[in-house]
């Protein structure tokens, strides 16, 4: 006796077409992942956000290989008239971040610490949408951006896994987009928040898979 697929269960290689599929790469900026960063500063350990890089690099090439879009992600918070960060954002952060957002500031618009990360940098032919808030979707274009270019899928990589990454996941989820997480191609600075976000991630708003699983489709 065969049972057959429901018409709506989609296998990962059907999700990830490429000319239906966008790689969003997120946060990726120095003042989350390097030395002397603000996350640094914060007392926040970088090592496991610095950790997957040749893994973004891989996964970029990969998708500039097989014909998907590349989206970057990038955070512009702190300014010096403080014009994007309201009252509730800013009073969260005094509870439970360490200074971030108050005495040391994140990612100002073209400070160092606004900038992408090592090799993981955006080519010509790339989208680069900037963000105010940890959703990607959240009072930005990305909407219009993938919409206009036909995508349905979004596979992501960046960090934060239990911030930024989920943040954008679930709002990408509610837009109606399938989701895939390549868990070794996001990262936390706690391993146990990263693997928790994963977990609720799979279980709600789309499929953790890996960069092998990805590599094997995307791959002739």
């Amino acid at each position: 006796m065969t049972t057959e697929r429901h018409p709506d269960a989609m296998t990962l290689a059907e999700k990830v077409v490429p000319q239906h599929t966008a790689l969003i790469v997120v946060d990726y900026q120095n003042d989350f992942v390097a030395e002397g960063g603000a996350l640094d500063k914060s007392g926040k350990s970088p090592q496991a956000l610095a950790g997957i890089h040749d893994n973004i690099t891989e996964a970029v090439d990969l998708a500039r290989q097989a014909g998907a879009r590349i989206v970057f992600l990038r955070c512009e918070y702190s300014t010096p008239d403080n014009r994007f960060l309201s009252r509730v954002f800013l009073d969260q952060a005094r509870r439970r971040l360490n200074g971030l957002y108050h005495e040391i500031p994140v990612c100002e618009p073209g400070s160092w610490g606004a900038e992408f990360y090592g090799d993981v940098q955006p080519d010509d032919d790339d989208l680069v949408v900037t963000k105010h808030r940890f959703g990607g979707f959240d009072g930005t274009d990305l909407e219009i951006v993938l919409r206009s270019n036909g995508i349905e899928t979004l596979v992501f990589a960046g960090v934060v896994t239990h911030v930024c990454v989920e943040s954008t996941v679930r709002e990408a989820f509610f837009h109606d987009y399938f989701n895939v997480v390549l868990r070794d191609v996001v990262a936390g600075y706690r391993e146990e928040w990263h693997n928790h976000a994963l977990d609720v991630i799979d279980w709600g708003f789309g499929e953790v898979a890996t960069l092998d699983e990805l590599r094997k489709i995307w791959q002739p």
